[in-house]
């Protein structure tokens, strides 16, 4: 779960890191009394390189403020979105900016803290100037080899990773001023999956890095965490205009699906997977969800050979969530599973899916995934021929 600007920085201070004053905007309003010394306009958006979009703006009077600020509310993120929150800075006057940043780094298996001189805009392209130091998540650090003055400032930022499971904490620049070091930005990302300890996550639904989630997207994600059992919806995305609906299984073989599926000029709808055994009632939501989107001309239920996700319990979720919608004319759907029960599954498929409102293709786990499209792209000409709508 990656935070805005300005709920990264209200973590900071709880560990009394030092930020500049600063006013919250969510329209434009009045303007913060520290404006006399010059200010920094910033869009709260959930993605970097802010200031090469223009998105970070140095104003000196309250006009320049206000206009800023006006133009950032009538304009767009990187992703598209519509700038909703809009940070006011009191401007700060510094000697130097260092990058300092504490995450996980998956080929030591250890918490690291990264340390460059040469902080600011355009980080990204100076990764050889970090400086790598291994810390222990079980105790503080006491000692820091690259730059001993900046101890205290990576224990503070040690106490808010480990307290909050962090998976990043960012501070970019860090800067020098007369009365002491000051974070000028701040990026943090919690992990999603520590969600069930903290309370105060529950009305944040973002996933890290992505852009802010449709209605639909955010009705998948209800469904997945809605009990304990497996995931059915975690994962979600609503690719307007597309036409096949997609319940995935497997993040390798619903990888391979999404790939197979634009290089044989199919349009999906959506990416959904479910998976880790979710009940017949979570995949059935889920199933319904996917089954109401606009314009869809198939379903494509495809996975790989399940250990122990039960697949009749879960294909009955997706009958059930069939049975409700309002798809029907012999509808194209195509199954492709294997896993614990799964001949008793398709029995119960063939059994309870009615001919006339579901044209149904059922794929065991001796069919390679990838043949699953081939069938479904009959299944689409065989309807096309019948209703003389060609498909897309």
């Amino acid at each position: 779960m990656l935070l805005t600007e300005h709920e990264a920085k209200a973590l900071l201070i709880t560990q009394n890191i030092s930020v500049p004053a600063s006013t919250l905007l969510e329209n434009v309003g009045r303007l913060p009394d520290f404006q006399k010394m010059g200010s920094v306009v910033k869009a709260q958006v959930l993605h970097g390189n802010r200031a090469l979009l223009h998105l970070v703006q140095v104003t000196t009077t309250a006009e320049e403020t206000l206009s800023e600020c006006t133009k950032m509310f009538n304009a767009t993120d990187y992703y598209g979105d519509p700038i909703e929150q809009v940070l006011i800075e009191e401007k700060i006057t510094f000697s130097e900016e260092v990058y300092l940043s504490l995450s996980y780094d998956t080929h030591v298996r250890r918490l690291v803290c990264s340390y460059s001189s040469e902080g600011g805009v355009g980080m990204d392209n100076r990764g050889d100037s970090l400086e790598m130091v291994e810390l222990s998540v079980l105790s503080e650090p006491t000692h820091f080899s690259p730059a001993p003055e900046l101890l205290e400032i990576v224990q503070k930022l040690w106490r808010v990773f480990t307290q909050n499971d962090a998976v990043l904490v960012e501070i970019n620049p860090l800067v020098q001023t007369r009365s002491g070091f000051v974070c000028l930005d701040a990026k943090i990302e919690l992990e999603d999956a520590a969600r069930f300890r903290h309370v105060d996550w529950k009305q944040v639904q973002r996933a890290a890095g992505e852009k802010k989630r449709t209605k639909l997207e955010q009705a998948a994600l209800s469904i997945s965490r809605s009990d304990h059992r497996g995931v059915a919806g975690e994962s979600f995305f609503e690719f307007p205009g597309g036409t096949i609906g997609i319940l995935a299984s497997g993040g390798g073989a619903s990888a391979l699906v999404m790939d197979g599926l634009i290089q044989s000029g199919l349009n999906p709808a959506n990416y959904t997977e479910y998976s880790g055994n979710p009940t017949a009632p979570k995949v059935q939501k889920l199933t319904e969800l996917v089954a109401g989107i606009e314009g869809l001309e198939a379903i494509l239920v495809v996975g790989s050979t399940a250990n122990f996700t039960d697949i009749y319990e879960t294909l009955s979720g997706v009958v059930a969530g069939l049975l409700s919608s309002k798809l029907s004319d012999q509808f194209p759907i195509v199954i492709r599973r294997g896993g614990p029960r799964w001949e008793e599954a398709f029995s119960f498929v063939r059994e309870t899916l009615p001919q006339d409102r579901f044209m149904v293709s059922l794929l065991g786990p001796d069919v390679p995934i990838l043949d699953s499209l081939s069938v479904l792209k009959v299944a689409l000409a065989k309807r096309a021929k019948r209703t003389g709508k060609e498909s897309h």
